[in-house]
């Protein structure tokens, strides 16, 4: 049970990534490795206390804003998000998010999701029309989540591998 309602936070969490738009001003240069993709400069944004935006201007998604509220999430409490970005183009059926949690420094999850898949449980059809997308919702966060710091790297891609979207969140659950 447990674990289901931590993997739904981290899809959810994607779902509002993959939702929203970059700020390009203030912005500090990084470098990363991508499995199978070369490396490449990003530009690292902090979206909120919980959220950085390491999109790019090639991107697909132009992520404007996320709010969360209360930021940083409580577990048992209700987590309000909402998110405001700009698609390039369609997002069509094949796109996917590559997922990777790790609690302090242990890996938690390293898995694939289907982008549709994981849009359609927050009401957003696929494929996801070009232009102005927004997410208000509410998730009901477990009380049961255990303490520690949980980093979630989320990079999303089309069918044929350009990416739609990067975003990472670090959150600390105290006990």
């Amino acid at each position: 049970m447990l674990k289901n309602n931590f993997v739904f936070l981290v899809c959810f969490f994607l779902i509002v990534f993959t939702n929203a738009t970059p700020f390009r001003h203030g912005c500090i240069t990084t470098f990363e490795e991508e499995d199978n993709h070369s490396a490449e400069e990003f530009a690292v944004n902090t979206l909120t206390e919980t959220i950085s935006d390491c999109s790019n201007e090639n991107d697909i998604l132009q992520i404007i804003y996320i709010n969360l509220s209360p930021d940083p999430p409580l577990k048992g409490k209700q987590l309000k998000i909402n998110a405001l970005g700009w698609l390039k183009e369609e997002i069509e059926e094949g796109s996917y998010v590559d997922v990777v949690v790790k609690l302090g420094l242990i890996k938690l999850l390293q898995k694939r999701f289907d982008l549709c898949e994981e849009s359609r449980k927050v009401d957003k059809p696929c494929p996801i029309d070009k232009g102005r997308q927004e997410l208000n919702t509410v998730i009901d966060l477990p009380k049961e989540i255990p303490p520690g710091k949980y980093v979630v790297d989320a990079k999303v891609y089309t069918p044929d591998s350009r990416r739609i979207a990067c975003l990472k969140a670090v959150v600390i659950f105290r006990p």
